[in-house]
């Protein structure tokens, strides 16, 4: 058994699910309804077996961390874009690859009588592309980059019928929360690119002993506390919790696949990803993690008990997925 992977088999699982974006997105009017789902399917069906294989791998040692690509280099810093994957990534990859094939078949069915058939399936591969680049990246960079995507694709989905005013409505709400959420994340990757020096995960988490000894410029709170919760402001925004959750409910608006794909399984579970991954800096600070730990409880608690009011079915789906969302949180919280 080998102990690292091979990089084409890793870079086919991101870009298969892109090719069938950019045909169905492209040439859709000359695949037609049948290529159009037949590709797209075929592509994150490929990308779903790979990551199975992937995590047979490492579940037996292998492990991958290194550049693809350079895109510059400005001084000391390198920008690039690179995979890690150890067990956390391979596990999140089998999820997003497994949910977005199901959610693929689906939508063959329920949009039957659509006509943006071809356009919505380049979405939903385009998100799963996204979301692919997100979880397997091993630098701040190429994590923004998915984190991003991720964030436009989701506002492409919610407003799918945008002839209905709601839709309109629900995806700039989206939009704009998760803007607010993520002016904190990119705060929090400035603060770790001015003290560390790096974009790189493993380089940062190698400086963050001597980040935890510092203190923010001007103040007495402890630099990493700082950087930690504006990273986590980030993952408030995408995953829904409180106060920054109000977007999630109306984003129901969307066609129901999307409700599957993007508040029940992946979109909503990058914050609880990146703040699992960035656990090497949260673990220097209790404040931090204290206060990942009220917003969790916050969130699990009240989204409950305004779910239970709820007469649209949507709607309760979408609170019990924040309350299940804040019990993840708490649990990182908790340094589970």
């Amino acid at each position: 058994m080998a102990t690292t992977l091979s990089l084409p088999l890793l870079l086919t699982v991101p870009l298969a699910p892109l090719v069938g974006a950019l045909v169905a997105g492209l040439f859709g009017r000359q695949v037609g309804r049948t290529g159009a789902h037949t590709v797209t399917i075929a592509g994150v069906a490929l990308s779903f077996l790979l990551s199975a294989w992937v995590l047979w791998d490492v579940a037996h040692g292998a492990r991958f961390n290194g550049a693809v690509y350079e895109w510059m280099r400005v001084g000391s810093l390198k920008m690039e874009i690179g995979f890690l994957v150890d067990g956390l990534t391979a596990m999140m990859m089998c999820v997003v690859t497994f949910v977005s094939l199901m959610v693929h078949i689906y939508t063959v069915g329920y949009m039957a009588d659509d006509p943006g058939y071809q356009r919505f399936f380049s979405y939903i591969s385009l998100f799963t592309f996204s979301m692919l680049m997100l979880v397997m990246s091993n630098n701040f960079l190429q994590l923004f980059f998915g984190w991003e995507a991720v964030g436009l694709v989701s506002y492409l989905l919610i407003g799918f019928w945008f002839t209905r005013p709601t839709a309109i409505f629900a995806n700039m709400k989206a939009f704009i929360v998760n803007r607010v959420g993520d002016f904190g994340f990119i705060l929090g990757i400035g603060l770790v690119l001015a003290y560390a020096g790096t974009l790189n995960y493993g380089e940062a988490f190698a400086r963050a002993g001597d980040m935890a000894k510092l203190t923010f410029p001007g103040t007495e709170w402890m630099l990493i506390t700082v950087t930690c919760v504006c990273l986590f402001i980030g993952a408030m925004g995408k995953s829904a919790q409180f106060p920054l959750h109000v977007w999630l409910p109306d984003s129901m608006e969307g066609p129901t696949p999307i409700s599957a794909l993007i508040h029940a399984a992946t979109m909503v579970t990058a914050g609880i990803f990146m703040v699992a991954r960035m656990s090497p800096l949260f673990e220097l600070s209790d404040a931090a993690l204290s206060f990942v730990m009220v917003i969790g409880a916050i969130t699990a608690l009240f989204m409950g008990f305004l779910g239970i009011i709820q007469n649209d079915i949507k709607r309760v789906v979408a609170y019990s997925t924040l309350s299940q969302l804040g019990y993840m949180t708490v649990a990182l919280g908790a340094s589970a």
